[in-house]
């Protein structure tokens, strides 16, 4: 729908509403921004896309939210694009945004994208796009075990393709933080040594004219490149050190990871860096890579109950769901991935 505002010589406002739709609101921006030059080369005079960064769960931003955005409509027009607008947490002042701009701006149009679908505003139109056309089967299976698909009920289940899948998708790879030196596999050694090991038998980085590349089927388009380490992502739960035992491993393989800081969002947003980058699964929502290495931790179970469900019941929604083609699950606690 932007691209087809931005055809129509409007300006188009991508909206951050929080921290962690950051990433997305940047990939999608910078997406526009390609379409914006490919349209000026074909001779036409398109709109310009701009981006706005918000954190929606403090009120006094909701307000410069919509005092910002009201002042942006032009002859009482305004166009706007949020994706990933918030959790369980924050969506009730993304409720109230859109409830005050509508109020502000006569003609507002606005198109959100969320997965959390009993938070919509109300009264608006809402469409469920439930097919998995993203990734494939293998790892449609893993995701859709997650308590807020199939307990909580907060996220639609996934529903029928609807066209034949290319290849059910390279089996899930299961590696093992059991037994080991440290609590969390983002600090082990030894994973780090495994998931080196498994990262170079996928060949990753091997150019053509050295060697035959391994490559992945990509699902959504059918093609076949070769795998550069920019299509690997290392997500964790948490934040992490860029010396703790699994970034140093890696870099001693000769693998290049680096670990994801805020200034690095468009970098990791674009894939502008031919590297692997390591983060919180949470602040890459919306992102999508063809190798993502989950990674899990040992944690005594009478841990868990004291650990706030939030946390701890979406890892296969927001860090598997990422993944285009290859899996790799670092297991430790099985409750993790419950």
């Amino acid at each position: 729908m932007a691209i087809q505002w931005l055809r129509c010589g409007h300006h188009v406002y991508v909206v951050s509403t929080w921290s962690e739709s950051r990433a997305a609101s940047s990939m999608l921006y910078h997406l526009l921004l390609q379409t914006v030059k490919t349209q000026q080369s074909a001779g036409v005079s398109p709109g310009q896309p701009h981006l706005l960064l918000y954190h929606l769960d403090d009120d006094k931003d909701v307000k410069k939210a919509v005092k910002n955005l009201s002042k942006k409509a032009s002859g009482g027009s305004l166009y706007v694009i949020a994706d990933e607008v918030g959790s369980d947490l924050s969506i009730n002042n993304f409720q109230t945004l859109c409830d005050k701009l509508l109020i502000q701006v006569p003609r507002l149009h606005l198109w959100a994208a969320s997965y959390f679908h009993k938070n919509a505003p109300s009264g608006w139109q809402v469409e469920h796009l439930t097919r998995p056309l993203r990734s494939p089967p293998a790892v449609v299976r893993e995701v859709e075990q997650d308590k807020k698909i199939i307990k909580h009920r907060d996220v639609k289940p996934y529903s029928e393709r609807g066209v034949p899948n290319h290849t059910d998708g390279p089996p899930v790879t299961r590696l093992y933080h059991r037994g080991h030196s440290c609590h969390r596999s983002a600090d082990c050694v030894t994973c780090g040594r495994e998931v080196a090991s498994f990262l170079h038998s996928l060949r990753v980085g091997v150019t053509e004219r050295n060697t035959t590349s391994t490559t992945l089927t990509d699902t959504s388009s059918g093609t076949t490149p070769c795998l550069q380490w920019r299509d690997v992502l290392l997500l964790y739960w948490d934040d992490v050190s860029g010396d703790s035992g699994m970034v140093t491993e890696l870099q001693e393989a000769g693998i290049p990871v680096r670990v994801m800081k805020d200034d690095d969002i468009e970098d990791v947003a674009t894939a502008r860096s031919d590297v692997v980058w390591m983060a919180d699964g949470h602040h890459v929502r919306g992102l999508e890579r063809k190798v993502v290495v989950c990674l899990g931790d040992s944690v005594d179970d009478s841990f868990v109950p004291t650990i706030p469900e939030l946390f701890y019941k979406t890892f296969r929604l927001d860090l598997m769901s990422r993944c285009t083609s290859q899996l790799v699950i670092v297991y430790a606690n099985d409750w993790m991935w419950q």
